[in-house]
């Protein structure tokens, strides 16, 4: 039993925000119907098949055709018993097939309408469509880092927990006070959020902020090669300066004038960083944290996914699940990232195959098996009744 068991999501949704934030609902015990397309689906199933498995899983899929008026009003009856709708179609599309809010919250007054977009719905680029790199150059993020933030969709993200949050946020209310609030988020909103603190820093000094070059700030700060790999050291206070000196058993830079305080040390960085990567090199990374860690100086081992996925961190605290996604083939999903008096949430069942559960689904909105198949032979939904397809056949 999660917090939102009995809650129900219609959920039209595709990509990686709006399914991550109805992932997370689902996580908390929600039951999200994930409405597809009849012949493709998602299109992340045959494009980018880890994300359509790992912010898809727990979910129920029924495919149906949107282009016709019967599968229109499918969605409309499944509606009718929702408590949440959400939608990331194209600008003005959910209007188009008749899914916009106010039609919606005219069959359902109690219905939460969440909708998620590139853009703001109310700003000039209200009908322009975007994905997460161009979020990033259009908030000022590209500029301040000289280029993306590499290939992890990291606004879809921070926009997909934002998502989830307000959806949230609004069940509170409806239940506290009986207001219906629709919820709005996008992509440009996440990306200007994530940079908070350099925008207010330049909105006063007039100065970007130069995030490549942080060890102008902090000199000892940064990676250093140890004997079997990399590690972080944030040494970022004078004491953390003095107790670095003695783990490195070097007292001597102490008393050395080019490194006397944090100015000088800016001054020298280079000779700073050369003294220093050749002391980390003399032990493991294992002994250097553990000697951080004794003397209160933030650090940590660089990983790579191998030791990941193989760490005993991330096993004591139930990081990752393990599902299986075809018949000889296990996938490592990583778990919602908070926990339930120590508990993460319960193990969740793989991203469903494309409309597997779409007669348990009319079925349960009250239409019988006759009406299902006579809608399925006219092309209106897709399959259910046979064995389905995997919910994506190859894997990168």
């Amino acid at each position: 039993m999660g917090a939102l068991t009995g809650i129900r999501v219609i959920d039209l949704t595709n990509a990686l925000a709006g399914a991550s934030a109805t992932k997370l609902l689902t996580d908390l015990g929600a039951d999200v119907i994930k409405i597809e397309d009849r012949v493709q689906g998602d299109f992340t199933r045959s494009l980018m098949p880890s994300i359509f498995h790992s912010h898809n899983r727990n979910k129920r899929s029924l495919s149906v055709d949107l282009h016709t008026a019967e599968g229109v009003a499918l969605v409309r009856r499944l509606v009718e018993n929702a408590d949440i709708f959400v939608q990331s179609l194209r600008p003005g599309a959910a209007a188009g097939l008749g899914l916009d809010r106010e039609m919606l919250t005219a069959i359902n007054p109690q219905l939460i309408y969440a909708s998620f977009s590139a853009f703001s719905q109310r700003g000039p680029s209200a009908a322009r469509r975007g994905v997460d790199a161009v979020a990033q150059a259009e908030s000022g993020m590209v500029q301040i880092q000289e280029g993306l933030l590499g290939n992890i969709s990291y606004v879809d993200t921070v926009a997909g927990l934002a998502l989830s949050h307000a959806i949230m946020a609004a069940l509170l209310n409806r239940q506290r006070t009986g207001q219906v609030d629709s919820v709005e988020a996008n992509l440009l909103d996440a990306a200007l959020y994530m940079q908070s603190a350099p925008l207010a820093e330049f909105s006063v000094s007039g100065q970007v902020p130069d995030q490549r070059n942080y060890p102008t700030k902090y000199p000892v700060v940064g990676l250093y090669p140890a004997q079997d790999g990399d590690i972080q050291v944030a040494a970022y206070y004078e004491r953390d300066w003095v107790a670095l000196c003695g783990i490195l058993e070097r007292p001597d830079l102490l008393t050395d004038d080019r490194f006397s305080d944090q100015e000088h040390r800016r001054r020298h960085i280079p000779e700073l960083r050369e003294i220093l990567e050749r002391e980390f090199r003399r032990q493991p990374r294992h002994h250097w944290v553990e000697q951080l860690s004794r003397h209160r100086i933030l650090g940590g081992i660089v990983r790579d996914y191998d030791e990941v996925l193989s760490c005993e961190e991330f096993g004591a605290s139930q990081s990752f699940e393990h599902i299986a996604i075809a018949p000889d083939q296990r996938m490592t999903h990583v778990r919602a990232p908070f926990r339930f008096n120590g508990q993460a949430p319960a193990a969740t069942k793989a991203a469903p195959a494309l409309g597997s559960d779409t007669d348990d689904v009319l079925i349960e909105a009250g239409l019988s098996r006759t009406e299902i198949e006579e809608l399925r032979q006219r092309g209106i939904i897709g399959m259910s009744n046979e064995q389905p397809a995997p919910a994506a056949s190859v894997l990168s």
